[in-house]
């Protein structure tokens, strides 16, 4: 089987990286993916993770929070990158393509699935609404742990655990990429590189 690093600009970013290497090219993630810790130090860490490209596939995942995909790829990346390394940006967030996942998201937090966005790139604040969905759920676990008790408007201390969980045990890529463009585009690049290892 071969082998791929993850790396993720957070906590959602590296278990959404962790599974498309693993559904989309059946690959196994070396070591567990790295928690760059915010989106400044992923950014200065890409030379190194260029480098690490030479020996090992490797595959970035960040957020574009609102900002243009294809500007901001031209900003951080040099014109030529190793043909083993993919950088791809979640529009507008992480969470909008666990959202794209409507039914499974839907069971997951015991809601009903027309509360759930269609197009999931274009809601301006993923986050917001993962929130303000989790306040909806029918178990009372979810509602404390998923949203703050201090602003219902944020998250709560089990946020990024929760959503960890329902991707690594529910999320599907393939049936989310159906409603999030920026997904497809990483799966199809994930795709071309599997195949060209094979």
């Amino acid at each position: 089987m071969s082998s791929i690093f993850v790396i993720g600009e957070d906590t959602l970013s590296c278990a959404l990286g962790e599974r498309l290497a693993i559904d989309t090219m059946h690959w196994e993630v070396l070591q567990h993916a790295i928690n760059c810790r915010g989106v400044t130090n992923l950014k200065k860490a890409l030379p190194r993770y260029m480098r690490l490209a030479h020996r090992f596939p490797v595959l970035c995942l960040a957020d574009t929070d609102g900002k243009c995909p294809v500007k901001l790829l031209r900003a951080w990346l040099p014109k030529q990158q190793p043909e083993n390394f993919i950088l791809r940006l979640a529009v507008t967030e992480s969470e909008s393509w666990i959202l794209a996942d409507r039914d499974a998201l839907a069971e997951f937090l015991k809601i009903n699935v027309s509360h759930i966005p269609i197009c999931s790139d274009d809601i301006p604040d993923p986050k917001r609404s993962m929130v303000s969905l989790a306040r909806r759920s029918r178990h009372r676990h979810i509602r404390q742990e998923m949203v703050s008790s201090h602003d219902p408007e944020k998250p709560g201390s089990g946020y990024n655990q929760h959503l960890c969980s329902f991707v690594r045990n529910h999320w599907r890529p393939f049936i989310a990429a159906e409603q999030s463009p920026s997904l497809s585009k990483a799966i199809r690049k994930l795709s071309a590189m599997s195949t060209r290892s094979s």
